[in-house]
């Protein structure tokens, strides 16, 4: 298939998520995805808190396959091994390729046992080898993607796992946005899940709205004891502009018995000062309110189901752009990024040959001519080159004084602010695009950071006919 058949396919089967009200059929609509763009098989086990699979979909498997895979189901503690750091050095974020000619891998494959089964030793697919993906939710595994049988029979990288990336990350959103629905109907199990791993506050209240009990995050959160909080009321713990908000807002949760969300401001025993969102789930039987559960974390952290509405939100938008051919996506898809997050004087950088500069290739705003004027070194002090380094959206501004490279830039643009995309054209070629900053209030949170992760990942794909791989020494 190729890069333009495969945005397509990208184009046309995840905006029909939308119309898919189940869990299943949105996951099978992914999971039919990766198959359509080069794997023969492809499942997806939702696992418990025990590591044990209670019930994985499948593409690709004849019914003969299916029974054989359920009749031989990864025990427990191999699951967990699994999901351990002893993995970790086979990883390719977000997903972890155990190859059967790598010796260490084959003693997990195997369960120690030495095998007389030859190995390949090019780089190539074995039929033994194990490549997946977990999905996590309060830092818990609840899923793991497997993928197995490239068409292509080539070994897993960076570069081909860019859309079996850019899906996973759509089922994470479509699977955390699935728990927080399902939420109230069964909090008591999440509850103590959460509580377990301390992840995130919780607050329990009493049919008077006062603190039945609350968790170690919590007391780390507010730096105060449990003592010092039980049976307080929670709207006399929060102080400064925020404090008379908390009370309408707990009153209008026990009035209408549905989830609200407040931030408030709380001062520690410092005067420090901490930004808090709390979210009130209120428990009650037949109408009957009985108390309430309360999450505390801090803003930043996005609720879930916000940062799903946002994804898909803008791949509504993103599939109008994929039409024609790869040059004119390509335009197109950078084009709608800088009007979606008010950015302007988009530019390609690549990596020098002997990559010590960072050449600025390409301009996607015609008022910039003398692209020369751009190159700078490959180093730390390049927005370009922590972005190609570290493999993540960044954002810096004229506040951070380590970013030196780009102070002319800015100088000459009369811009106070970039951010920079990895642009994984393949194994060989190191990019970034680079955009300026139009408003001075641009925050890059959560949200922005998996829709921009998305556009670059589009973006690269549309590279295969402009940039070829640099060619292999004599």
């Amino acid at each position: 298939m190729s890069e333009l058949q495969i945005l397509e396919l990208l184009a046309t089967n995840l905006y029909q998520l939308k119309t898919f009200q189940t869990l299943e059929k949105k996951c099978n609509l992914v999971l039919d995805t990766l198959r359509r763009t080069g794997w023969a098989k492809v499942s997806l086990s939702f696992i418990n808190s025990k590591y044990e699979t209670k019930k994985t979909l499948y593409a690709g498997f004849t019914p003969e396959m299916i029974q054989i895979a359920e009749e031989n189901k990864l025990p427990a503690t191999k699951r967990k091994e699994l999901l351990s750091s002893t993995v970790d050095r086979w990883r390719i974020p977000p997903f972890y390729y155990l190859p059967w000619r790598d010796e260490r891998a084959r003693l997990i494959l195997s369960n120690g046992i030495k095998t007389e089964i030859p190995i390949h030793l090019k780089n190539e697919w074995h039929k033994r080898d194990l490549l997946y993906a977990p999905i996590y939710l309060d830092a818990r595994p609840v899923a793991i993607l497997n993928l197995d049988e490239p068409r292509d029979l080539n070994e897993p990288n960076k570069v081909n796992l860019r859309v079996p990336t850019i899906l996973h990350s759509i089922l994470n959103e479509i699977i955390s946005s699935y728990y927080n629905e399902e939420f109230y109907k069964n909090f008591r199990k999440i509850q103590q899940t959460i509580i377990d791993k301390g992840t995130i506050g919780i607050i329990e209240l009493s049919e008077e709205n006062k603190i039945k009990s609350i968790n170690i995050a919590v007391e780390q959160l507010l730096q105060k004891s449990t003592s010092t909080l039980l049976n307080v009321r929670l709207n006399k713990i929060f102080e400064g502009s925020w404090y008379d908000q908390l009370t309408p807002i707990l009153e209008k949760a026990v009035e209408t018995l549905e989830p609200q969300t407040c931030l408030v401001t709380y001062l520690d025993s410092g005067d420090n000062e901490h930004h808090l969102e709390i979210q009130l789930m209120p428990i009650h039987k037949m109408y009957d309110y009985s108390g309430m559960i309360c999450t505390v974390s801090p803003p930043e952290k996005s609720e879930i189901s916000h940062i799903y509405r946002q994804v898909l939100s803008a791949l509504d938008q993103i599939n109008t752009s994929l039409r024609g051919d790869l040059s004119t996506i390509q335009t197109a898809l950078v084009k709608l990024m800088c009007q979606q997050y008010g950015l302007i004087y988009p530019r390609l950088y690549v990596l020098s040959d002997d990559l010590s500069t960072l050449k600025c290739l390409h301009s996607y705003d015609p008022r910039l001519t003398d692209l020369q004027f751009f190159d700078h070194a490959f180093n730390r002090n390049s927005l370009a080159a922590n972005a190609i380094l570290e493999n993540q959206v960044l954002f810096t501004s004229t506040r951070e004084r380590t970013i030196r490279d780009l102070r002319r830039i800015w100088d000459f643009l009369g811009t106070k602010a970039a951010l920079a995309i990895p642009i994984n054209i393949n194994s060989e070629i190191k990019a970034a695009l680079v955009c300026d900053v139009e408003s001075p209030n641009f925050f890059l949170d959560e949200a922005k950071k998996i829709i921009l992760t998305f556009y670059g990942n589009l973006i690269s794909m549309t590279f295969k006919a402009t940039l070829k791989s640099k060619p292999a020494p004599a």
